[in-house]
């Protein structure tokens, strides 16, 4: 069995979620026509100056600085996403 070199694991993890929301009823008004049926009350949703990478960023920082180290520290980060 392989070993690594060094200790592997998880240190710390972040997350960022856009501040502006979208009510549930409005989505509902635009993609089904008023009927409702949207199992939530509202949706985050990124600002204009908002992207996947500015808000990766935002959740690195909050890694970084729940795990207490440095960004010259990290060996790999991983990213993920959900809409």
């Amino acid at each position: 069995m392989l070993k690594p070199e060094r200790p592997v694991g998880i240190i710390g993890y972040g997350a960022y979620v856009p501040r502006y929301r979208l009510a549930a009823a409005e989505i509902a008004r635009v993609w089904t026509e008023g009927k409702g049926g949207l199992p939530v009350k509202e949706k985050s949703v990124a600002g204009i100056d908002e992207d996947v990478v500015t808000m990766s960023l935002e959740a690195a920082r909050n890694a970084l600085a729940r795990a207490g180290i440095r960004p010259e520290d990290l060996r790999a980060v991983w990213v993920g996403s959900e809409s």
